[in-house]
C-alpha cells in the first residue's frame, strides 16, 4: 500500500490499495489527517479527519464536511456513498437500484455490488477493515471485520455472497486488509480465546501467543488466513500492517483511546 498526500490537500493523507486503487477503480483506506475536527481542547480526541457519526463532531458538521473533503478528492459526491450501522454482525448489505443512498441507518457490517458510480464505505478503528474487487465480473465489497464479525465469519459470507449473487470466482478477487490492530498490541483475556477455540479447533493457535497468559491475538493474520480459506488467493491480497495502536499520528484507536477518538474509513468504488 502507498501512502497518498493529496494533490490539491497536501495534509489528506491516506492509503491506496495498489493491486485494486486505479483510474477506474477506488480503494483506499483513510488515515486521520486532513479533515477539520478537533480544532479546541475538548475536542482534540476527534482531530481531524474523523468520519465517524453519531457524536458532538457530528452535530457541529464536521463530520460532514471531512466526508465533503475525501469524497471530493476521491471524485464521488455524498449521494454515492453507502454507509451502514455497524454492530458487529455478520450481515451483509447489498447495494443495488433498490437502495436508498447513504444506508447509514442499516444494519450491518458488510456491503457489495456491481454497479457502477456507488461508493461503499466501512469504518473502523482497530478492527480490521477489507476491501474486495473481482475485475471479470466487476464486483466490489467492502467489509467491517471485528472480532466478533472474524468469529463469526463475514469475510467467508462476504465472498460467498459475491460468488452467488455476481457469480464471482474466488480466485479472481483482489483484496486489500487496511490498517487495523495488531498481535503487538491487542491482548485478549482467556474467555476470548475460548470462543475463538470453540468455533476453530486448535488451528486458531497459530493466531495467539501464550493462551492462559494475558494472550495477544493476531486478528489481521486470522482475516488474512479465513480470506485464503474462502478462495482468494495469497499473491491477490495486499496487506496494510500497520498497527492502528501504535501509530497515533496516522491513526484512531479505540484500543488506545476508548470512545474519546474519531474513526477512520475504507472506501471501495466502481466508476
Amino acid at each position: 500500500m502507498t501512502l497518498i498526500n493529496d494533490k490539491t490537500k497536501p495534509e489528506l493523507q491516506y492509503l491506496t490499495a495498489d493491486n485494486i486503487h486505479s483510474d477506474r477503480v477506488t480503494a483506499i483506506f483513510t488515515t486521520r489527517n486532513g479533515g477539520v475536527s478537533g480544532q479546541t481542547a475538548e475536542t482534540e480526541h476527534f482531530r481531524s479527519l474523523n468520519l465517524m457519526y453519531g457524536t458532538e463532531d457530528e452535530d457541529s458538521g464536521n463530520t460532514a464536511e471531512n466526508y465533503e473533503i475525501i469524497l471530493s478528492s476521491l471524485g464521488y459526491h455524498i449521494d454515492d456513498l453507502y454507509r451502514l450501522q455497524q454492530q458487529h454482525t455478520d450481515t451483509i448489505i447489498t447495494v443495488d437500484s433498490h437502495n436508498h443512498n447513504d444506508q447509514k441507518t442499516e444494519i450491518g457490517d458488510a456491503l457489495v455490488t456491481n454497479e457502477k458510480n456507488k461508493l461503499l464505505s466501512i469504518r473502523t478503528a482497530d478492527c480490521v477493515p477489507i476491501l474486495l474487487y473481482d475485475a471479470r465480473t466487476e464486483a466490489i465489497g467492502a467489509i467491517h471485520a471485528g472480532w466478533r464479525g472474524t468469529l463469526s465469519q463475514i469475510v467467508y459470507k462476504t465472498v460467498q455472497r459475491m460468488k452467488d449473487l455476481y457469480g464471482t470466482n474466488p480466485t479472481d478477487i483482489q483484496a486489500a486488509i487496511g490498517p487495523a490492530i495488531g498481535l503487538c498490541c491487542y491482548e485478549v483475556d482467556e474467555d476470548f480465546y475460548e470462543r475463538f477455540y470453540t468455533e476453530f479447533g486448535k488451528k486458531i493457535n497459530a493466531y495467539f501467543t501464550k493462551p492462559g497468559e494475558k494472550p495477544h491475538c493476531d486478528i489481521i493474520t486470522m482475516n488474512l488466513s479465513f480470506l485464503q480459506d474462502a478462495g482468494v488467493q495469497l499473491s491477490n491480497i495486499d496487506i496494510s500492517g500497520q498497527c492502528t495502536k501504535c501509530n497515533p499520528e496516522l491513526f484512531y484507536s479505540h484500543r488506545r483511546s476508548g470512545n474519546k477518538r474519531g474513526s477512520m474509513a475504507a472506501f471501495i468504488g466502481m466508476k
